[in-house]
């Protein structure tokens, strides 16, 4: 009798989960399904990727948190479902994209010096500022387009348009042109601007007529601006300069435009040119973000305690060991980070290996019972059995003390060639570290926000990197960073590369003698010091300090700041 079991073919072997088809499902993993702890991960998540857009962003926070200076994101869109879909959380990340360039970029500035100039009367004024918005959204969309961020400003730009599109009134409207033109010259496709306007819609053509006879010669003076927007402002160096060149672009064709849309309204909350018969719709939507709002107020003290408890905080550690406490600033630790390029100098890579090799400690491990290889004395009895006579002999070196690299990335570091050098000393020296000492671990410390961050750059097998910026706190890195450190039988080392002395926090001088209580050998590395800076930092550090003014200066230096740490 057969009894074969044959499998059926029409098995389940996935669920297909509604929205959770998104970009970020590929790297969103930390969620949670209860509401305070998800909003909470959600915005950490935001403001890592805020930090990509650049320095001046400020705070990133939901709408009904307090906020001094930074970006306000509306939850309205996320609410209600937890774990949030990918599919929503894409919205939003491109919200917070547009949003952080908006900062970066002056786009408030530039359209308060715009209106000021134009000196209009208040409506027109409403009308200008409309314009402006668009043409710095349209513009921060095609930055984006550059990068991989352009997806996620797509879908916010998408979502935008969908929700714009149920709060159309009657055309020919200020807003609805303005959307129409959006969508054609923010595609990622580049080109889309370059055709005709042709009305596809079906509400268009059935509802509200064909929407050409009013759109078509305005849309084509918008994407007149456009070929400037995408090609040349970008490659202007100056955020100063940049904002000049569209403020002057916008304004080229303002007075065109504007006789376009003179009689038009804005939008249904226009309170000059309409009646109050949308009014009630428009309270309605207001109540609702006012309910969301409420929300998120009364939720705003726990979220904060959640942000809170991520950035694991070291200002009390540093406290507690030194002498001036009153001078100790606040520092946390950082997972903010961007991947970096490989620029590991394989020459000076090659000469590292070879001076920290002469310091390691060799260990011979043996693979025995092989059926090849070199034969094995004591397992001769084998032969007639198994014939497993054979093994193979292999050298280990390996560094007896751990070490570790802490990195100033402060202001004074910001200078693209001395960034680019310093990372190529510090990724070619751990290159060599981490061949012989698997516990060797790299940091980084700048200044954010008036806090210092402790920032680890190498993780997974990968390099990683920040943006150097603000004040020098190198006696509170280091207490943060020895802190973290094992002291065994042998002394580890803390290797400091800056440029400059410490000038802002506690000092040095604490941190030095914290260093020697807890049996650490702290060695510095001055790169790229003026005269002065080296003064300095030979008062601060004394003797445990070498200056490389080149990359072919660094193995030998190494090797006189391991040999002096080995017999102190």
């Amino acid at each position: 009798m057969d009894h074969q079991i044959h499998a059926r073919s029409d098995a389940i072997e996935k669920f297909h989960i509604s929205g959770g088809d998104g970009y970020s499902e590929f790297w969103r993993r930390d969620k949670s399904p209860i509401e305070i702890l998800e909003l909470s991960k959600l915005l950490i998540a935001l403001r890592k990727v805020s930090s990509y857009i650049g320095r001046n962003v400020g705070a990133v926070v939901w709408s009904g948190m307090d906020l001094k200076d930074g970006v306000v994101i509306d939850p309205s869109p996320i609410i209600g479902r937890y774990p949030i879909p990918a599919s929503k959380t894409d919205i939003v990340v491109g919200i917070t994209i547009q949003r952080s360039y908006g900062r970066t970029e002056w786009s408030e500035r530039f359209k308060q010096l715009s209106l000021s100039q134009l000196n209009l009367p208040a409506n027109y004024a409403y009308k200008f500022s409309l314009f402006f918005d668009m043409c710095e959204k349209l513009y921060i969309d095609c930055l984006s387009n550059r990068s991989i961020l352009g997806y996620y400003t797509e879908k916010a730009r998408q979502w935008e348009i969908r929700e714009k599109r149920a709060e159309l009134i009657e055309p020919p409207t200020d807003i609805e042109l303005y959307h129409i033109w959006w969508n054609m010259a923010a595609d990622r496709s580049g080109t889309k601007y370059k055709e005709e306007y042709v009305d596809l819609s079906v509400g268009g053509l059935i509802a509200r007529a064909n929407l050409e006879k009013f759109y078509r010669e305005p849309v084509r003076l918008l994407n007149s601006i456009v070929d400037k927007l995408i090609y040349e402002c970008p490659r202007i160096v100056g955020i100063s300069e940049r904002g000049a060149f569209r403020q002057e672009l916008y304004l080229s064709i303002w007075p065109e435009l504007f006789n376009h849309i003179k009689f038009w309204p804005t939008d249904r909350a226009d309170p000059f040119l309409l009646s109050s018969k949308y009014k009630d719709d428009i309270e309605k939507d207001d109540e609702e973000k006012r309910a969301v709002k409420a929300t998120i107020i009364s939720f705003a003290d726990p979220i904060e305690r959640a942000l809170r408890r991520r950035s694991p905080d070291y200002t009390d550690e540093v406290r507690f060991n030194v002498k001036n406490v009153d001078k100790v600033v606040r520092i946390e630790g950082s997972d903010i980070v961007m991947r970096a390029t490989n620029k590991v100098d394989k020459k000076l890579l090659h000469n590292l290996q070879f001076i920290i090799k002469s310091v390691t400690q060799r260990r011979t491990l043996f693979n025995r019972g092989l059926n090849s290889g070199k034969i094995d004395r004591r397992r001769l009895y084998r032969a007639p059995t198994t014939g497993t006579v054979f093994q193979i002999k292999k050298d280990n070196f390996e560094l007896v003390n751990d070490i570790v690299l802490l990195v100033d990335a402060t202001g004074s570091m910001s200078e693209p060639n001395k960034w680019d050098q310093t990372e190529t000393m510090f990724q070619t020296l751990f290159s060599a570290l981490i061949t012989y000492g698997s516990n060797s671990r790299l940091f980084v410390y700048n200044e954010v926000k008036n806090v210092c961050q402790l920032t680890e750059l190498y993780m997974y097998g990968n390099f990683y990197t920040v943006l150097p910026h603000g004040k020098t706190a190198s006696g509170e890195a280091i207490i943060a960073t020895a802190g973290r450190m094992k002291s065994g039988h042998k002394k580890p080392f803390l290797i400091h590369i800056t440029d400059g002395a410490s000038n802002w926090g506690c000092g040095v001088s604490d941190a030095i003698q914290f260093c020697e209580k807890k049996r650490i050998n702290l060695l510095t590395l001055g790169i790229g010091c003026s005269p002065g800076a080296k003064d300095s930092l030979r008062k601060e550090y004394g003797n445990l300090v070498q200056f490389v003014d080149k990359t072919d200066d660094l193995p030998p230096l190494f090797r006189a700041l391991l040999n002096y740490s080995k017999w102190k």
